[in-house]
């Protein structure tokens, strides 16, 4: 009725008399129960139970991290995330959740495409023996999603239309083209310039020029970019001469005068001296020296193109009036006479190429004259012809040096005016001033060229013209003849070829 339990483990004596007994074992314990009854007439007694063995499997702490295949993500992209599990057993059950809240299914690895922020854990559920710490929750991931970034650029040149020969620059403005963007210009197709935002050539006409840019921004779309393209409008230069229409040697003390012979019309002249406003060259003002000339002619395209040469500018001449002056332009020699208060060339003018009498003097920068008869040596002796506008360079202001000297003028009716006066008047001026006469003024019988291209007069007339005009066609002149000793007036036509003589300025 009152039997006695004895309890052992591994043959230790454990436990007290309760057929009952409680430990914490180890593997491998061996654990048995010796029972001693006290009933009546008992045999085997005390009898040993069977033994038993313990397997005590450990404790297996489960634990979980995830990994993201890419963090931070372009906006729009899909990221898987991976689940790695320490003692998760033979089918562990995966719960994941995003920003608190279970998505998914029991997966390893999940995907979704995630916003910025978002916050992914997963929490694993071992089926391994003596698991601890089951459910395991994983770190925490935190999303960075960059937006997407729309790669463009444009580009724009410092001129379009631009002249032929004219370097231009284009410009590359980048959208999102980050830190460090790549620039590649092309020209027609062809790779061209560096990588720079900038590219110089100078273009021809129809030139189409792009470039492309490669950006290093986060998520880009669109990259690498090609921007607009740029057809090049390159109108040719104009063609530009300048013929030299004025002297190529003067001196300092000459007449200011104006500058022609620049084709086509409409340019700008400059250089020392030069007023561009008016296109007058002042020797004075342009100083001693070689001096350069240019002519400049801008087209309707705005193209410009220039044409030079050059003029030598002496120093005053010393001298004397009565004493000989050579023309610096061709050498040529010429008495001079002092009368009254004007200083008079007491030969006529003999300066320019000698031209037939069947053509009449034109504007072509080269100065012209006849020689009477088209017999050069009466020019020689009797000066050459000149119709009026050849003699006043196209000019119709009156008092120009026109073809005479530098420091020289065509005599205006005021300057004719005041040599008649030295003998009373023109009534009786021409006896002292024929070759004959006592002023020195040695007027010749050099006769003339008729607008109808007769010769007339040599030997008996002579005609001299004024710089002072009279109408459109005509101009005032002076006749002398060998039987009238006065001087006569004439309004003659232009087209008439009569002798000059240069007074000093």
């Amino acid at each position: 009725t009152t039997p006695v339990f004895q309890w052992k483990v591994n043959g230790i004596i454990v436990g007290g008399n309760n057929p009952v007994y409680s430990y914490v074992p180890v593997n491998g314990d061996v654990i048995i129960c010796i029972l001693t009854s006290n009933a009546v007439c008992a045999s085997g007694n005390p009898a040993t139970s069977n033994a038993v063995t313990m397997i005590v499997n450990p404790n297996l702490p489960v634990s979980v991290s995830i990994s993201a295949s890419a963090n931070p993500v372009c906006s729009g992209t899909s990221v898987t995330f991976l689940a790695s599990t320490i003692n998760g057993g033979t089918n562990p059950f995966y719960q994941w959740k995003v920003n608190g809240i279970n998505v998914g299914i029991s997966t390893n690895p999940y995907s979704y495409v995630p916003l910025t922020g978002d916050h992914i854990v997963c929490v694993v559920t071992s089926d391994a023996i003596c698991p601890t710490g089951n459910p395991a929750t994983s770190n925490q991931i935190t999303m960075t999603v960059n937006p997407n970034l729309p790669v463009s650029i444009t580009i724009a040149a410092s001129a379009n239309p631009v002249c032929s020969g004219i370097a231009v620059t284009y410009t590359a403005t980048p959208a999102n083209g980050g830190s460090s963007p790549v620039y590649q210009w092309k020209v027609n197709g062809v790779i061209a310039g560096t990588n720079s935002s900038t590219y110089t050539y100078n273009p021809a006409s129809g030139d189409q020029i792009v470039c492309i840019l490669t950006s290093n921004v986060l998520c880009p779309i669109g990259n690498p970019a090609t921007s607009n393209i740029i057809t090049m409008n390159v109108p040719a230069s104009p063609v530009v001469t300048f013929t030299r229409c004025n002297d190529s040697i003067t001196a300092i003390i000459a007449q200011p005068f104006k500058l022609k012979g620049g084709i086509p019309l409409g340019g700008t002249y400059s250089g020392p001296g030069v007023n561009s406003s008016t296109g007058i060259f002042t020797p004075s003002v342009a100083g001693t020296g070689t001096k350069t000339l240019t002519y400049t002619y801008t087209n309707a395209a705005l193209c410009s193109a220039s044409a030079s040469h050059s003029i030598i500018v002496l120093a005053a001449p010393v001298f004397v009036c009565g004493n000989n002056i050579t023309d610096v332009r061709d050498t040529k020699g010429y008495p001079t006479v002092k009368i009254g208060s004007q200083c008079w060339m007491a030969a006529n003018l003999n300066y320019g190429s000698n031209i037939a009498s069947s053509q009449d003097q034109r504007d072509n920068c080269q100065p012209e004259h006849y020689c009477y008869n088209d017999n050069l040596v009466n020019c020689n002796t009797n000066g050459g012809l000149y119709q009026w506008d050849e003699l006043m360079q196209y000019d119709v202001t009156p008092g120009l040096q026109g073809l005479c000297p530098p420091g020289w003028h065509i005599p205006t009716e005021a300057d004719w005016n005041i040599l008649f006066t030295n003998y009373i008047s023109n009534a009786f001026a021409a006896s002292p001033l024929l070759f004959s006469g006592f002023s020195g003024f040695n007027a010749l019988f050099s006769g003339t060229r008729h607008i109808n291209k007769s010769w007339d007069y040599q030997g008996f007339a002579t005609f001299f013209w004024s710089s002072t005009a009279h109408g459109t066609n005509k101009a005032w002149s002076h006749g002398m003849n060998d039987t009238d000793p006065s001087v006569s007036l004439y309004q003659a036509y232009r087209n008439n070829a009569f002798s000059v003589r240069c007074v000093h300025d």
